[in-house]
């Protein structure tokens, strides 16, 4: 390794992300990458009914793990059906880490019905909308489920979006937290 390289910033030091169902899969994934690159992420577990776990309870597990080593994570939960809630998340998250500097919806599919499909989707839109001007936004919806392990599942899709995540933000970098 270069000694400048070693001197290089952390790409997405002083950025908060908003990530939407953050806990499992692809968004657990993501969210790692995302905290690895500097950022601080709002964990965005996503109720909604048929879920087989508390998206709330996985998220604050998560930000416990990712605090231990170190980086900056907060737990949230909403109703996916909620969307006035939805759009709530970043002025919410505003306020307790600073100000959204992008965001990422994962749209779940493994399993999940055409209505959740569409559910997430327009959770999808309501962030999108709810986000400060010039804010990144990616949706992440990796279509039907193919026959691929689970690292090629979950991690080709979480390194393709914190690149364009990253890209955006490179490009645009008064997205930063200012410290």
């Amino acid at each position: 390794m270069s000694i400048a390289a070693s001197y290089a910033p952390v790409p997405l030091d002083g950025c908060v992300v908003l990530v939407v169902d953050a806990t499992t899969g692809i968004g657990r994934a993501i969210t790692a990458r995302l905290c690895a690159a500097g950022a601080a992420v709002a964990v965005v577990g996503a109720g909604h009914p048929g879920r087989g776990d508390d998206a709330a309870t996985n998220a604050a597990f998560l930000c416990k793990e990712l605090a231990g080593i170190g980086h900056v994570a907060l737990p949230y939960q909403v109703d996916a059906e909620d969307t006035d809630a939805v759009a709530d998340l970043p002025g919410q998250i505003s306020a307790d880490i600073g100000p959204v500097s992008a965001s990422i919806v994962v749209v779940p599919r493994c399993g999940a019905s055409d209505r959740l499909v569409a559910t997430f989707h327009a959770v999808s839109a309501a962030v999108a909308r709810a986000l400060p001007e010039g804010a990144p936004h990616i949706e992440v919806d990796p279509g039907p489920r193919a026959a691929t392990s689970a690292a090629r599942r979950y991690d080709e899709p979480a390194r393709s979006a914190v690149e364009r995540l990253v890209a955006a933000l490179t490009r645009t970098p008064d997205r930063r937290r200012s410290a």
